[in-house]
């Protein structure tokens, strides 16, 4: 059995966790309902391209609202852009369409027009053309929950005063990044004084800590937790890292040196992510041979993919 005979001093030290962001898209989707003011046929815009299409004819105006595009984002994803495609055509080039994002049923202030081109003047001869891009957010700050609500969407108006716009389908992808962090909220810190014999049971002094962790993920994930050694008094016996012991996500203390322990694991997160609690503990016997000073160790938190 080791004794400590003398004050000595352990320092726990636990480091901010790991960060993955990763850019991602999903689309191009299809509008799968529609409603409108003003416009012919509105349903000829749902779904994908079939020379069938909405249209008006006449003064400028209108709406053809397109929504139900299926997106099916992480909660925690960060929405990058948002792309528009417009399969369309108009019988003169004064002619045309102003896109606008559907947000939660309502339209947004910022638009982007399409005008007409030679060659594509009917329904006959539509095409997609873009507005839009991977790192454009028409204006407004999204969430997942906004592109995945099921009123999402285009709001269409016709360009012109005359002549006749025809749309045959929306299609939209947005780009969005993959998240995964892990952050240590509270807790980590551990300082112990040993200062007599009468502290050592069974051969072992043993000093408990507990860290708060935070994980933001839109993947399934499992958070990693190694210890190191920073530094012991000198004279004393090289400490192992694997004193350092973790309950993992089976409520089993393991030593924690080498490869480390996997201290919890789960699935997508909502997007403020979710909060759990890691116990630690030091097997003091496990080092030092009783050298008086400071035993320092590091707990670093990564998080990786489950697959």
């Amino acid at each position: 059995m080791k004794l400590v005979r003398a004050l000595g001093t352990l320092v726990l030290a636990i480091t901010l966790g790991s960060l993955l962001v990763q850019a991602v898209s999903q689309g191009p989707n299809y509008a799968s309902t529609s409603s409108a003011t003003g416009w012919t046929n509105p349903s000829n815009a749902v779904g994908t391209s079939d020379n069938v299409c909405a249209e008006r004819t006449g003064s400028a105006g209108g709406s053809l609202d397109l929504t139900g595009f299926g997106f099916t984002i992480p909660d925690a994803a960060v929405i990058q852009g948002i792309t528009v495609e417009v399969d369309m055509a108009a019988t003169s080039s004064n002619e045309g369409v102003r896109v606008r994002l559907l947000k939660g049923s309502s339209p947004t202030t910022n638009f982007q027009d399409i005008n007409g081109v030679a060659g594509q003047t009917d329904c006959s001869t539509s095409a997609f053309r873009t507005v839009g891009s991977p790192t454009d957010l028409w204006g407004e700050t999204w969430t997942a929950a906004d592109i995945n609500n099921v009123n999402f969407g285009v709001r269409l108006s016709k360009l012109g005063s005359s002549n006749t716009a025809y749309v045959d389908a929306v299609r939209i992808t947005v780009e969005y990044q993959d998240v995964m962090t892990v952050t240590v909220l509270s807790g980590g810190a551990l300082t112990a004084n040993v200062n007599s014999a009468s502290t050592v049971e069974s051969g072992k002094i043993e000093f408990l800590s507990q860290t708060t962790l935070q994980v933001v993920s839109t993947k399934n994930w499992r958070v990693r937790a190694t210890a190191s050694v920073t530094s012991y008094p000198p004279g004393a016996d090289d400490p192992t890292a694997n004193a350092v012991e973790i309950k993992n996500n089976l409520g089993v203390f393991t030593p924690a040196g080498g490869s480390g322990v996997i201290v919890q694991t789960g699935t997508p997160t909502p997007a403020a992510g979710i909060t759990f609690t890691v116990d630690l503990r030091v097997m003091l016997d496990d080092f030092g041979d009783g050298k008086i000073g400071t035993y320092q160790f590091t707990v670093n938190y990564t998080i990786e993919e489950d697959i």
